[in-house]
């Protein structure tokens, strides 16, 4: 693989310079306006075709003020052809060579039309593709009262919404929305999606976000984030806007919440907060002890699909975010609390699949937890433009976190015969607190005078501490030996980390757009891991027992210096970069414990390339390549056995050597303004060396499992993800189709025997939406899910298929009336635990006051009261199934109130810092399904 990159790289290089060099020589044109009203005609589409095939040369949009020129066309006759929705399209044929360069076609009417517009409105188009990025003009995407951005989120076509949430766009998890291009409570997409109205959002733009070093120098270093930018409306930059809402249910349920922003130009100020016991929440969790390694008892759940968020959630959370510009500076600051209290009960059941295979068991296990967790979360941002060459920025955030978690299970481990091997019950409470402050960036930045001639320094640092302490029970019978065997431990941990990064970047123009970086960096990272356990002792009636089997104390370190060589080229319809860097690594642990020391060193290759052909201005191509190294964690490091049920233990392996993996990507983004039908298309393909993966051995005495880590080959991976969506007509309605696909296989050891994994899943999601006469909304999808496990001979399939139809009805008198029903099935090989689950959930709303802006909602969560989990993880030899306690039916009654006030209206007092502010109508909507040109609603959490 790395040859034939060299090769296209090499290609690239010696054809590149002489494109560069080739520019157009011709030019067309105009300025448009519809023949009605007369209003000039933004982000019309103009597209430049041949005569005589009609293939697309090039494509624009209009400027605001309806004025559009293309250049650098090559002489010919060509067809000029303006389009815009719901208007007639123009076709103008004009022909450019030495004596006539330009063609100016002066002004265009467009002609509105009346076969699919009933008033004359003039209309931007819904979607528009600017090179990376894919806006999304909310005006177009229909909302209801009291709705979210979330819901405005699931209408368009390439971005899906889960019942979590979480959002997917173009096939990847967005990590991060932006509001007016700045951060809104750090790094929380959630705060942004379940606080903001639609009714201030002007634009949705999706776009992969680069580092700050990459943006500021023009080169990719990888670190690429899925993000969504949601820019407000001019005309709601000045005031206040919110939402108070108060419930009170059945089963003493309740929900309350506020959000209340206001606005003032570049001044921004929002603050949250929420309390309830029904599963909801505002916010992403960010389990601080938990990614550092947390209490080393108690296990996680396994993965699958769920009708409702597991367990009993009671969770209180509040905070604030500051946004202002004082000249040349711009810095923002949030801090944001919350408080859980969560109730789990589980019970799941193991099956072993390969009878041939002795040595594996089947298993029943049941267990319940309460954990109570405390999170504290501050972000800030600062950016300063010192002159016209020197700038800064600087982004430090942090979390503090305690937990207390409390578990107890049982469990029963039986053979292929069915005859008992092991019983145990167990019992584990302990105590956690840590903080965490990742990623702080300080960034210095320096122009010169020459164009595209850059130094900077980018400085990235991190630190993190965790300590804790609890107790462990358990009694385990070991049926095959007689034995009875009792653990009663005491446990102290403490872990503590910093890293230090800092990057020196230097870029020289070498010739007309072409560009050389020179990159050096420097990391440093350090963890160290004390873990002590004492044994109870009868003697002394106190844990004075020390165990060193559960104790051990570790010291890892390591550093690397990189060098990289990058260069770029920027072209009229394409653009290119590539490089590759060197690494010199090394690791130093140390097990002060045990008295071992194992010191390592590498050299590691890191290429990128990325390409981008625009063929249009709303159809292109980007490709994508990168290698990258993983190192192992800490916890996979050091030679700690830790268990999770007193029979199953995990130990790490200090000889693990870094991972290796290469990633490939093709997207492909195509638009058509005229027939509305939109295509988004992602593959990506990795392979990785050194794959860090598990090694296990079956004690087949006890049925217990020991794990360590090794490293392995044959690790690779395939996904690919389509939407296609366009627009009905009759009736006017939206249709879109969203396909998935993953092939992965991985390496493993079982008993010493190599094993290799390949799971698959194909997924369909149909969805349509319409809205009907202005008082109808229809949602409707029906994703479809089969999976295929496979190992040494073993195969378990088993698939999802669920259906959600959403509707609602609405009155201009403000009365409204929503049926959500969700139905699916769980099939396949799932060991007996096939079942449907349907959930129907009405409510009826009367929007009240003068201005409609308070709501009074009854609605019954699962009307039928059957609401349950099924989460199915297949692995090498097993198929887990697993059901945990969830909410179930409740009624509630809901009031909602809602401000929203910008300037040029009638002022109205606020309380408090908020102060004045002029009056103004609200508005919203709830769930809605994809596609555009209006359409959605419905409504899930009342």
């Amino acid at each position: 693989m790395i040859k034939r990159i060299a090769a296209l790289l090499l290609t690239t290089v010696c054809f590149s310079y002489p494109f560069a060099q080739t520019p157009g020589n011709g030019s067309v044109k105009g300025s448009l306006k519809d023949t009605v009203l007369m209003q000039t005609l933004k982000e019309a589409t103009v597209s430049v075709l041949h005569k005589t095939d009609s293939t697309v040369v090039v494509e624009e949009l209009s400027a605001a003020d309806g004025t559009f020129r293309i250049q650098n066309l090559p002489w010919g006759t060509y067809l000029l052809r303006v389009s815009f929705q719901s208007y007639v399209s123009s076709f103008t044929s004009f022909t450019i060579n030495d004596t006539k360069t330009t063609f100016d076609a002066g002004t265009l009417y467009l002609k509105p039309d009346f076969n699919n517009l009933g008033n004359v409105v003039v209309q931007a188009s819904p979607i528009i593709v600017k090179k990376d990025t894919v806006e999304y003009n909310a005006s177009m995407f229909k909302t209801k009262p009291n709705a979210v951005a979330e819901d405005l989120l699931k209408k368009l076509p390439g971005v899906q919404v889960d019942q979590a949430g979480n959002v997917t766009a173009q096939g990847e998890t967005v990590k991060r929305i932006l509001v007016d291009g700045k951060r809104f409570f750090g790094d929380d997409p959630k705060m942004a999606t379940r606080n903001l109205p639609p009714d201030v959002i002007d634009k949705i733009q999706v776009f992969d976000d680069q580092s700050d070093q990459s943006k500021f120098t023009g080169f990719d270093d990888g670190n690429r984030v899925k993000t969504i930018n949601i820019t407000t409306k001019k005309d709601k930059r000045k005031g206040y806007f919110g939402k108070m809402v108060a419930g009170a249910g059945t089963n003493e349920n309740y929900d309350l919440s506020v959000n209340l922003h206001r606005f003032d130009g570049d001044r921004q100020i929002s603050i949250l907060g929420q309390g309830n016991d029904i599963n909801k929440q505002n916010f992403t969790i960010q389990d601080v002890l938990g990614s550092q390694g947390g209490s080393r008892r108690g296990g996680g759940n396994g993965g699958g699909s769920t009708t409702s968020s597991p367990g009993i959630t009671t969770v209180w959370a509040g905070g604030g975010n500051y946004r202002d510009t004082w000249g040349k500076t711009e810095a923002s600051g949030s801090y944001f609390y919350n408080s859980q209290h969560v109730s789990t009960q589980q019970q799941s059941v193991t099956k072993n699949i390969s009878n041939a295979d002795t040595t594996l068991f089947n298993g029943d296990r049941g267990s319940s937890s309460i954990q109570n967790n405390r999170n504290h979360r501050i972000a800030f941002n600062l950016e300063t433009q010192f002159d016209s060459s020197n700038s800064l920025v600087f982004r430090p955030n942090g979390s503090f976190q305690t937990t207390t978690p409390n578990s107890t299970s049982h469990s029963v481990t039986t053979d292929y015969k069915g005859d008992t091997v092991n019983q145990s019950v167990s019992r584990s409470n302990g105590y956690n607190t840590g903080y965490s402050f990742n990623n702080i960036s300080l960034q210095l930045r320096h122009k010169f005078k020459k164009k595209a001639r850059t130094l900077s320094l980018d400085l990235n640092g991190s630190a993190a501490a965790n300590n804790g302490y609890g107790n462990y029970y358990a009694i385990n019978s070991k049926y095959r030996q007689g034995l009875i065997d009792t653990l009663n431990q005491y446990y102290t941990d403490s872990f503590h980390s910093y890293s230090f990064s800092p990057t020196i970047s230097y870029t020289e123009p070498i010739a007309k757009n072409m560009i050389l970086e020179l990159n050096y960096n420097f990391a440093y990272n350090y963890n160290k891991n004390i873990n002590n356990t004492y044994e109870y002792d009868n003697t002394s009636k106190g844990f004075t027992r020390y165990d060193s089997l559960f104790s051990n104390s570790y010291e890892f370190a390591s550093h690397s210096n990189r060098f990289t060589l990058n260069y770029r080229i920027q072209n009229t319809k394409w653009n290119a970069s590539f490089g590759s860097g060197l690494q010199f690594m090394s690791f130093d642990n140390t097990n002060t414990t045990k008295h071992i020391e194992v010191s390592q060193k590498f050299v590691n290759f890191t290429p990128q390339a990325n390409f981008q052909y625009n063929f249009t201005r709303s159809n292109s191509l980007k490709i994508f390549y990168n290698g990258r190294t993983g190192n192992p964690s800490a916890t996979q490091l050091q030679p700690l056995t830790t268990t999770s049920d007193s029979l199953n233990f995990q130990i790490g392996n200090p000889a693990l050597k870094p991972q290796f993996t290469h990633n490939v990507r093709f997207m492909y983004n195509n638009f058509d303004p005229v027939t509305q039908r939109v295509i988004f298309a992602t593959i990506n393909a990795s392979t990785t060396v050194n794959d860090i993966q598990n090694s296990v051995v079956v004690n087949n005495a006890t049925g217990g499992r020991t794990s360590t880590y090794v490293n392995l080959g044959g690790t690779y991976s395939i996904s690919g993800y389509l939407n296609y969506g366009f627009t009905l007509k009759k009736p006017k309605s939206n249709l879109n189709f969203v396909t998935n696909f993953n092939y992965s296989q991985s390496q493993s050891l079982l008993n010493n025997a190599s094993r290799y994994t390949r799971t698959t899943s194909i997924g369909e999601t149909p969805s349509w939406t319409t809205n009907l006469k202005e008082n109808l909304d229809i949602n409707f999808n029906a994703p479809f899910t089969y999976y295929i496990s496979s190992s040494a001979g073993n195969s378990v399939r088993y698939f999802t298929q669920a259906f959600s139809t959403e509707l609602t009805a609405y009155t201009k008198s403000g009365w409204l009336v929503a049926f959500n029903f969700d139905y699916t099935y769980y099939g396949g090989n799932r060991g007996g635990y096939n079942t449907s689950v349907p959930i129907f959930s009405p409510s009826i709303a009367k929007q009240i006051f003068k201005k409609k802006d308070g709501e009074i909602r009854l609605s019954v969560f699962d009307l039928f009261d059957q609401n349950q989990t099924v989460q199915t993880n297949a692995s090498i030899t097993q198929i887990t199934n697993s059901q945990t306690n969830l909410l179930t039916r409740y009624v509630m009654l809901t009031f909602t109130y809602n401000l929203n006030n910008f300037a040029g209206a009638k002022q109205k007092r606020m309380p408090g810092m908020f102060g004045p502010g002029p009056d103004g109508d609200g508005g919203g909507g709830r769930r809605g399904g994809g596609g555009f040109r209006g359409g959605g609603g419905g409504g899930r959490g009342f």
